[in-house]
């Protein structure tokens, strides 16, 4: 095997690589590209051992147990000499059913007296979980606190003495750098596989609120959420999350959260109990070429107009207005809505920010004291965020309406908008429709419909039309 080019490799491996060679009677040369070495398989076959072996007592399995109550419909009674009694079993109701899901995943120890970091999906909605240690060691496991808009979560466990993973830094990382993962696809515990890191700073996957994920061809399956990414040091750079996949499993991208975003994340979880967010007060949008065009922007500069500015809101209060368009933030740029959002986002409430404005033809600068992002703001992006995915746009439905659909009675979410290249309009779903309920359960609100979204690869509807109940798979 050959590298070329060693600049920016790990400085531990360079030695360990060049050990090996020499030792090996490899010979190391300088050519006009730079210095190659060749290098004996057996010493990077025997590397990827020794960090599996550092690495896999830090990463646990998670067991969880969730209990959901679904209706069902009521079947006849076929003992009576008719088969059913028409007057009572066929007009019944539907009854009421007590279910108990299942699910595994990983997570890592980040601290010897138990604190483990996983995904919000893997133990955020269950009732109870056990946790799994390399050694067979099993112990219940008590929710810390758990942020759904990055989709962390931070368990503990009763127990000391434990190997915490030594933390790395995700700004260090580099397109191309080798990363190992390490977690319980479908139920292996301590699987490793290897890849390398394929993008950075990936966003707008549709998977959370704020998205910055390092994507890797690192294999990933199911069960690895919440497990580890590893650089070739065995210092964790990310939390794996999820797949972009066709048929359920591993195709070659694979996403983790950076170990910087979880950090934080884990700081604000175990000193508030859940995590503090800057926030502004606007409505935004992306830049386009016309708007661009229109108000004699260059494109790439980046940043993003703003479309409203909210009463009573930082942004109000500090002089922002409707159609001005911000460029940078504490003189960073930014190329999408979700940059500027995440940038915001992770600055502290009260803290003060330098926004970089274009209005009128000419540059100005504003200084902002930021709020906090409340609960209602944190619940208006979370249905945002599950009406981009699946094209369509919710509201709750309210009596009058109710009414003027011809059903005073009638309880769900209405669709009052859907785009036409989206998956609720590929599944037959019209505007008008209303939701009734999400795989059996029932919702009366667009922050339920999101909660039973928010995980989902493929959900079951019951949509009230005109008067008749039908079933759409989405």
């Amino acid at each position: 095997m050959i590298l070329s080019g060693m600049k920016g490799v790990v400085p531990g491996l360079i030695v360990m690589l060049l050990a090996g060679a020499i030792l090996a009677q490899d010979t190391v040369g300088k050519t006009d590209e730079g210095f190659q070495v060749l290098i004996d398989p057996h010493m990077l076959s025997n590397m990827f051992v020794d960090i599996s072996e550092l690495v896999g007592p830090s990463v646990v399995t998670i067991t969880s147990r969730t209990t959901v109550v679904a209706r069902v419909p009521s079947f006849p009674d076929f003992s009576s000499p008719f088969g059913f009694d028409p007057w009572q079993d066929f007009f019944s109701a539907p009854r009421e059913q007590e279910y108990t899901m299942t699910g595994i995943g990983s997570g890592v120890i980040v601290s010897p007296d138990g604190m483990i970091l996983t995904n919000h999906h893997v133990v955020g909605e269950a009732d109870e979980f056990e946790v799994v240690l390399q050694n067979g060691l099993r112990y219940s496991g008590q929710l810390v606190g758990t942020d759904p808009e990055t989709d962390l979560a931070l368990i503990s466990i009763d127990t000391s003495g434990l190997p915490a993973i030594e933390m790395g830094d995700s700004d260090d990382l580099r397109v191309g750098q080798w990363v190992l993962a390490v977690g319980s696809p479908f139920a292996l515990s301590q699987t490793v596989t290897q890849g390398i890191i394929s993008y950075i700073g990936r966003s707008d996957v549709g998977l959370a609120a704020f998205e910055d994920y390092i994507q890797t061809d690192a294999a990933i399956n199911p069960g690895n959420s919440g497990g580890a990414l590893v650089d070739l040091d065995g210092k964790l750079v990310g939390i794996n999350t999820a797949i972009a996949t066709r048929n359920g499993g591993y195709q070659g991208i694979g996403f983790a959260i950076p170990v910087n975003v979880a950090v934080s994340v884990m700081d604000d979880l175990m000193e508030h109990g859940y995590v503090r967010r800057g926030w502004l007060g606007v409505t935004i949008q992306e830049i386009t070429p016309g708007l661009a065009e229109h108000f004699g922007l260059d494109l790439t500069e980046g940043g993003v107009l703003v479309s409203q500015v909210l009463q009573d809101t930082p942004a109000g209060n500090y002089g922002l207005q409707r159609g001005d368009v911000i460029l940078t933030v504490n003189g960073e740029s930014f190329h999408s809505v979700t940059e500027f959002r995440n940038l915001i986002a992770e600055q502290d409430p009260d803290s003060r920010v330098a926004l970089g404005v274009y209005r009128d033809g000419g540059k100005l600068d504003i200084s902002v004291v930021l709020g906090e992002r409340t609960e209602e703001e944190t619940a208006m992006a979370a249905v945002a965020q599950s009406e981009g995915s699946f094209g369509w746009t919710l509201e709750s439905l309210d009596r009058e309406t109710a009414e003027a659909l011809g059903d005073p009675s009638l309880k769900g979410v209405m669709i009052v908008d859907v785009d036409p290249g989206g998956r609720a309009a590929s599944a037959g779903v019209q505007p008008g429709d209303v939701i009734l309920e999400i795989d059996g359960l029932e919702v009366e609100s667009p922050g339920d419909a999101n909660r039973l979204l928010s995980t989902a690869e493929d959900v079951l509807l019951l949509i009230w039309r005109q008067g008749h109940s039908i079933y759409f798979m989405i």
